[in-house]
């Protein structure tokens, strides 16, 4: 009865040890992967603010190229720099035949970013679109860039009117990162700030939106006022 208490006692204390040890290495593995965890969110928080200051002070001043496009192609297209214009259509053609291949570099050439929006993306806005004081709904306006009957100044002049007033506008300020997120614009080159949007929630964004998109949207106003 004895010798099965000691032999009790000493498996206790093994399988006590044993445990210890292994709880020990597990701490220490816990605490290395916790340093390592945090190392990399402080880099990726760094490089997050160095890209938003960089956004908040180039975004609205660089040239921008922005592109609507539909399975087909290239619809219209706007260079957004002091003001906009409208991409030639030799322009048009050759940046449809990179896009096919996602090519978006060739797209980009000088430019400080490429901007891509799919054409569904008017699906999403609100029922009515106000362009130049008469309304119209989102599948009209569809209708009317995809058809080749309407000449390019004209889907330019509706593109950078939905562009300022409905996807850039601050009264839907997420509107934008929303439809960024669900794969609908494409930002090239995607920096690190666009990267760590599709993984925050969306209530985090407004402030941000506000901050880059005012003077890009002024701009694109700026080509139906010409």
């Amino acid at each position: 009865m004895v010798m099965e208490q000691i032999v009790a006692i000493i498996v206790f204390a093994l399988v006590l040890v044993f445990v210890w040890g292994t709880f020990k290495k597990l701490l220490k593995l816990l605490f290395y992967a916790g340093i390592i965890i945090s190392l990399i969110l402080a880099v990726n928080i760094f490089f997050v603010y160095l890209d938003f200051n960089d956004l908040r002070k180039n975004f609205g001043v660089s040239e921008k190229k922005v592109i609507l496009k539909d399975d087909r192609g290239i619809l219209t297209g706007l260079l957004l720099n002091e003001d906009a214009k409208l991409m030639t259509d030799k322009q048009l053609d050759d940046y449809s035949s990179y896009l096919k291949n996602n090519n978006y570099e060739k797209i980009l050439g000088d430019s400080y970013k490429l901007m891509i929006f799919d054409v569904n993306i008017i699906k999403n806005l609100d029922d009515e679109i106000v362009i130049e004081g008469q309304t119209i709904t989102p599948n009209e306006a569809i209708k009317i860039l995809k058809s080749k009957n309407n000449n390019a100044e004209e889907k330019a002049a509706l593109f950078s009117t939905i562009l300022s007033d409905e996807i850039l506008s601050s009264r839907n300020p997420l509107f934008f990162f929303s439809e960024f997120k669900n794969g609908n614009i494409v930002i090239y080159p995607e920096t690190t700030l666009f990267k760590t949007m599709k993984f925050i929630p969306l209530s985090l964004m407004e402030d941000i939106g506000k901050k880059i998109f005012e003077k890009t949207k002024e701009k694109a106003k700026s080509f139906v006022s010409e």
